[in-house]
């Protein structure tokens, strides 16, 4: 169980980067200036999985089958 779990984390953490990084690059122009632009990417990707966490939590635990 525990692995299943690492790699479902894994999984989310991957797919909130991907995530991260799209949002970044649409939405900020290159004239624009970030100062710490992986300070941000983190802050970003942190945000994406509490976001998802919590979303999960309202639905209900998709890994509990009973």
């Amino acid at each position: 169980m525990q692995l299943v779990h690492q790699a479902v984390q894994a999984h989310r953490h991957a797919e909130a980067q991907r995530v991260a990084n799209v949002l970044i690059k649409e939405h900020l122009d290159p004239n624009q200036t970030v100062l710490n632009l992986q300070s941000f990417s983190s802050a970003l990707v942190a945000a994406l999985e509490a976001a998802r966490m919590r979303g999960e939590d309202a639905a209900g635990d998709i890994l509990t089958l009973t």
